[in-house]
C-alpha cells in the first residue's frame, strides 16, 4: 500500500482537516535527524511568582517540588525544571521605571525594548518566528500565536511603554509585533475552517454544524485506506476535535475577557478556565495534525490586573505584586499554583495522543515561565522555567536543573533550535547552548 503523507488533508466546503501521525504515514514522515519533527511552544505567565514557593529543593533526579512547582508531580518525569536563568535585557540599563512591559518584550527576544509610548517601537525578532523560518516552511501555519486578553496597539501602557511591548510576546520583526489570536473558536478555525471569514465558514457556524459533517465524504473514503490501529486513532481523533466544538459553542455566548488598565476587572470567572483549557487543546490539535510546529501562547497580558475569583482571589494580580503582606503572598502563590496545574493538565493532554511507539509529548518542547523572578521584587534572574517534553531526545526530563546565576535564557532558545534542526548558533544576548539538557 503507498504511505500516506504527512501532509493529507480531508476537504469539504469551508473546513480543512489536518490528520494525527498514522502507521500508514511512517515510511514517509521521518525528519532530518530520522524522526519526527520537534514542536515547540513557549507559554507566558504574567507577573513572575512568589519565588518561597517555586523553586525546588536539590538538583538532579533527586529533586523535591516546592508547594507551587508541586502541581506538576503527576508530570514529573515529563518535566525539566530550571533555575537561575536570567533576561539581563529585560533590565532597566538606564531606561528607568517598565519592568512589566520589559518582562513581555524581552521574554522571547532577549532583547532591550526601545522606550516609546509612540509608533516607533523598536525591539527584536522573537525566538518563536526564527524558528518558524526554519521549520515552519513544512506546515499549513508557520506558527501560531494565541492570548487570553486583547491586543493593545496604542498608547502607553507602563511607565512610558507602548501597550505594544505589554501585549505581545511575538514579534516578526523589530517594529511588527505578530499579535495573538484571543478567541478559541477563532483559533479553531484557523486550523480547521479553510479561513475563519470565509462565507462558507460563517454559514456553518451559523447552523452549528461540525467541521466534520464537511469532510465527511472525504473521511469515509480514508478508513478504507486504514488499518485497524489507524481507523480507531482516526475514530479518536474525530472524537477529541467535536468535543473541543462543543465546548467551544458553550463559550459563544460569554462575554469577552476585557481587562482594563486600572481596578479589578469583572468577568465570568468560569469563562476563565475554559479559555485557558480551549486554548491550550488548540495547540494540541495543532501539534497533533502537523498544522504547524511552533506556537505562543501569552496567559495574560504582561501586569494584568485579572482577578481570579474561581479560587477565591478577588484582588487584582498586579496590585497584589506590590502587597508585601503575608495575605498578598498567599494569594500569588495560589495563582501560581492554578496556572500551573492548568499547564500540568496540557502536559498530560499532550502525553495522551500515541504516535506510533511514542507520545506526541516525546517530541515536544513546550516551555512554562515569565520575564519576571519574583513578582513582588520585580527581578530579571531566577526565572521561573519548566520544559515539557524531550524535544525528540534533546532534553533529559525528570530532573532539576540548577545552573549559575545569570544564566541566559537565550541559550535555552539556542538549544531549542538546534533540536528542531534550525542552524541557530546564537540568539539574542546568548552565550551558546544551555549546558546540561542532555544530563
Amino acid at each position: 500500500m503507498t504511505p500516506l503523507s504527512r501532509r493529507t488533508f480531508l476537504h469539504g466546503v469551508g473546513a480543512t482537516l489536518g490528520l494525527p501521525w498514522l502507521e500508514a504515514m511512517a515510511s514517509s514522515t521521518a525528519a532530518p535527524t530520522g524522526g519526527l519533527p520537534v514542536c515547540m511552544a513557549w507559554v507566558f505567565a504574567p507577573n513572575g511568582v512568589a519565588g518561597e514557593f517555586w523553586t525546588p529543593e536539590g538538583e538532579g533526579r533527586e529533586f523535591k517540588f516546592n508547594k507551587t512547582t508541586a502541581a506538576l508531580e503527576p508530570v514529573r518525569d515529563d518535566v525539566l525544571m530550571i533555575s537561575n536563568l536570567a533576561h539581563h535585557y529585560a533590565r532597566a540599563n538606564g531606561d528607568g521605571p517598565g519592568d512589566h512591559a520589559r518582562c513581555a518584550a524581552t521574554y522571547l527576544t532577549a532583547a532591550q525594548a526601545k522606550k516609546t509610548g509612540g509608533a516607533d517601537i523598536y525591539l527584536g525578532e522573537s525566538v518563536d518566528q526564527v524558528a518558524a523560518r526554519h521549520i515552519g516552511r513544512d506546515t499549513r501555519m508557520p506558527s501560531l500565536e494565541l492570548g487570553l486578553e486583547p491586543n493593545q496597539k496604542n498608547g502607553r501602557c507602563d511607565s512610558g511603554y507602548s501597550c505594544a511591548y505589554v501585549s505581545n510576546v511575538s514579534w516578526r520583526s523589530p517594529t511588527q509585533p505578530s499579535g495573538k489570536e484571543i478567541s478559541p473558536r477563532r483559533a479553531f478555525e484557523r486550523l480547521f475552517g479553510g479561513g475563519a471569514d470565509a462565507p462558507e465558514v460563517a454559514e456553518r457556524l451559523e447552523r452549528r454544524q461540525s467541521v466534520l459533517d464537511f469532510v465527511s465524504g472525504d473521511a469515509q473514503r480514508l478508513r478504507g485506506q486504514l488499518g485497524q490501529t489507524d481507523r480507531r486513532k482516526i475514530d479518536e481523533y474525530f472524537q477529541s476535535v467535536r468535543e473541543v466544538e462543543k465546548r467551544i459553542e458553550k463559550t459563544v455566548e460569554m462575554p469577552p475577557l476585557e481587562v482594563p488598565e486600572n481596578g479589578v476587572p469583572k468577568e465570568d470567572p468560569e469563562g476563565l478556565g475554559e479559555r485557558m483549557r480551549l486554548m491550550y487543546e488548540v495547540i494540541a490539535l495543532a501539534f497533533q495534525t502537523d498544522a504547524t510546529r511552533v506556537a505562543t501562547y501569552m496567559l495574560a497580558n504582561a501586569g494584568t490586573n485579572r482577578a481570579y475569583e474561581a479560587i477565591g482571589v478577588r484582588s487584582g494580580h498586579h496590585q497584589i505584586t506590590h502587597d508585601r503582606g503575608e495575605e498578598a503572598a498567599k494569594q500569588m502563590q495560589q495563582i501560581d499554583a492554578y496556572l500551573l496545574d492548568e499547564f500540568r493538565q496540557f502536559v498530560e493532554r499532550l502525553a495522551s495522543i500515541r504516535e506510533g511507539e511514542g507520545r506526541l509529548l516525546d517530541r515536544c518542547a513546550i516551555v512554562y515561565g515569565s520575564g519576571i523572578g519574583d513578582g513582588r521584587r520585580h527581578n530579571h534572574d531566577r526565572l521561573p522555567c519548566v520544559v515539557a517534553g524531550q524535544a525528540g531526545g534533546a532534553i533529559a526530563t525528570g530532573r532539576h536543573l540548577k545552573l549559575q546565576g545569570e544564566t541566559p535564557a537565550a541559550n535555552l532558545f539556542v538549544s531549542m533550535l538546534q533540536a528542531a534542526n534550525a542552524p541557530v548558533p546564537a540568539f539574542g544576548d546568548s552565550t551558546g547552548p544551555l549546558a546540561g539538557l542532555r544530563a
